[in-house]
């Protein structure tokens, strides 16, 4: 979340952004990617009053893709920055990859197995994916990368919601579509702030985490 470093940005001699600010402000685009495609998944579980199983499985299925991409962008920005300090390890990058990926695959794959008890595991597996790949991500860049604080709290909610996804099984796809889209609503609302703050990107508004 925003917040006043203790420290100024670096500028260059001529009162230009540095390399590693400029760097910093490119994550503003995936960052914003992610927050729509989980508000745009918030919304259709909110408004979609009756959903059948087949449609929530791909709801789930186009959701965990989107983070995938999303998440596949913002890596690839983070391993181009200028800041070192904002750079993944080769590790960690690994893992969210492998993490996002599988969530990706497991969400295709509830469109081919479209019954509550399967949307539930699956998509319950999915958000403990990756909730851990952002928690592990968040831990490890604390007070180096600009998203540290907010992937620690996306990873919080995503685990919270997949450990509650499956007592609801027996209250339908709606509901499992509930428990989900409320996380995404939460997470979308924070990465929409965090990703803005980015692409203002000025000395008074940087974010440190």
């Amino acid at each position: 979340m925003p917040e006043t470093p203790s420290t100024p940005w670096p500028s260059a001699s001529d009162g230009t952004r540095s390399p590693a600010v400029e760097g910093q402000r490119a994550f503003a685009s995936p960052v914003l990617l992610r927050a729509l495609v989980a508000l745009a998944f918030g919304a259709v579980t909110v408004f979609w009053g009756a959903p059948s199983a087949g449609g929530a499985a791909w709801c789930f299925a186009a959701y965990f893709v989107g983070l995938a991409v999303a998440r596949a962008w913002l890596l690839r920005q983070q391993g181009l920055s200028a800041d070192p300090g904002a750079r993944p390890s080769a590790t960690l990058r690994i893992v969210a990859s492998v993490a996002y990926g599988l969530a990706a695959a497991l969400g295709l794959g509830l469109g081919a197995a479209p019954e509550p008890s399967t949307i539930g595991i699956g998509g319950a597996i999915a958000l403990a994916l990756t909730g851990a790949a952002d928690l592990a991500s968040g831990i490890a860049g604390r007070r180096r990368s600009p998203l540290a604080r907010d992937e620690v709290i996306t990873g919080a909610v995503h685990l919270g919601a997949g450990a509650l996804l499956p007592f609801f099984l027996g209250l339908g796809v709606h509901a499992l579509l509930g428990v989900a889209g409320g996380a995404a609503i939460i997470t979308g609302v924070l990465l929409a702030i965090a990703g803005l703050s980015l692409r203002q990107d000025s000395p008074g508004a940087a974010r440190v985490a």
